[in-house]
């Protein structure tokens, strides 16, 4: 993505991809951003080992994904406000072992982290009859909004500071014109009700709503059509 500069008020907000040298302040950011996620706040009530166990989860990813070209940022006077993470289609997940790999030595400095395990892991006993229900159910609903040349938004945060300001929605319009022009689908899920109303602005629809989803408050998985495949369009 071509860097774009824009002015907000005073402001000067840019919209770029994310190299390497953007990785530990967009896992920071990330983190910062789903550390008050309802999904998360239950599995790990520490709020250090949460935030600590956000940053690796989702610098995995951005390992992966920047390489691609598909993390973009929102820059505020330079520094880092926001950022999305997309999955092109046809990518799949890096093998288990290679996870581990990445991870391992993360986890293993983390004291307050491995504390905190045996929690989540309590939490998830405790709805192990719900929660093998929910991955059969996510995995059905994954494939139905994932059909066809499609992209998939796996993450979008804004920091707390710079919220209310435009920027999640100038990150998202950048892609959707894409998936427009492309004529290609885009797919999400969100654990947080407060999401499902916002993302409908963008020509997103609920394909599966579960609402006794184990910890979490509910599951949407969500689907928006390119444009000129809408009825409206």
């Amino acid at each position: 993505m071509a860097a774009i500069e824009e002015a907000h008020g005073l402001r000067s907000v840019e919209f770029r991809s994310m190299g390497m040298d953007d990785l530990a302040g967009a896992a920071e950011l990330l983190a910062r951003g789903f550390a008050e996620e309802p999904g998360n706040r239950v599995l790990l009530p520490d709020p250090v080992a949460r935030h600590r166990l956000l940053v690796v989860a989702t610098m995995v990813t951005l390992r992966e994904m920047i390489p691609l070209g598909t993390v973009h940022g929102a820059l505020v006077d330079g520094e880092l406000a926001a950022v999305a993470i997309w999955h092109p289609p046809g990518w799949r997940p890096a093998p288990l072992r290679t996870l581990r790999r990445t991870t391992a030595g993360k986890l293993a400095q983390a004291a307050s982290l491995a504390r905190s395990l045996p929690s989540a892991a309590l939490v998830v006993g405790r709805q192990a009859h719900h929660a093998v229900r929910l991955v059969a159910q996510r995995r059905r609903a994954v494939a139905t909004a994932s059909t066809g040349l499609c992209w998939h938004l796996a993450f979008l945060a804004t920091a707390p500071e710079h919220r209310g300001a435009g920027l999640a929605r100038g990150l998202l319009d950048r892609q959707l014109l894409r998936c427009d022009q492309d004529g290609a689908a885009t797919w999400l899920e969100t654990t947080d009700p407060v999401n499902p109303p916002i993302y409908e602005r963008f020509g997103f629809e609920t394909v599966t709503h579960i609402e006794d989803a184990a910890w979490l408050p509910g599951l949407w998985v969500m689907r928006r059509e390119p444009a000129n495949r809408r009825p409206s369009a």
